[in-house]
């Protein structure tokens, strides 16, 4: 690019107030977290005037969304004079990923536990099957001992979605 073009375009930006137009992160405190409008108050660490209607996200949905804690640090990047983001948070409340349509995302390890125990359970219940040796004119009886201990054990607690449930992370359909 030329030193003409150059200073033609530091000319017309210092003439229209471009170069005045640039905005820094500010490390807030935020507050006022409305979930209906996907925005928060924010007021800067360092004192200066507070930040209202800031967005949590770019269209007010559920698409990908972190919902700080109230209370939290957050970094507030203004696009404009009136309108400005959450770009970084360091405490969240909820995530939305895609959504939340599917509820919260499962909690693996409660699940794999919840599973072993089921699997468990069939493998003790084949192994009565397996090692039961029918007995002529018993009725069944033999059978019926040989699975005592197994039927008298029941899987306990019933699983509810709670158990499996983490409500923080929410996914959807996209």
């Amino acid at each position: 690019m030329s030193k003409e073009v150059t200073d033609i375009r530091q000319a017309i930006q210092a003439l229209s107030g471009i170069t005045d137009l640039t905005y820094e992160g500010v490390a807030c405190k935020v507050s006022d977290i409305d979930l209906a409008t996907f925005t928060c108050t924010c007021t800067p660490i360092n004192g200066d005037a507070e930040f209202f209607d800031v967005l949590l996200n770019a269209d007010a949905d559920k698409g990908f969304t972190l919902i700080p804690k109230d209370g939290s640090v957050v970094i507030v990047q203004q696009t404009s004079q009136a309108t400005a983001y959450v770009s970084m948070v360091s405490k969240v409340d909820q995530i939305y990923l895609a959504g939340d349509a599917n509820g919260g995302l499962v909690k693996v390890n409660d699940l794999v536990s919840k599973l072993n125990r089921i699997e468990n359970d069939i493998n003790v219940l084949k192994l009565v099957f397996s090692t039961w040796v029918p007995v002529p004119t018993d009725g069944g009886a033999a059978l019926k001992t040989a699975a005592t201990a197994w039927f008298g054990q029941q899987i306990l607690p019933i699983t509810t979605i709670n158990d499996l449930s983490n409500n923080t992370v929410k996914h959807g359909n996209g």
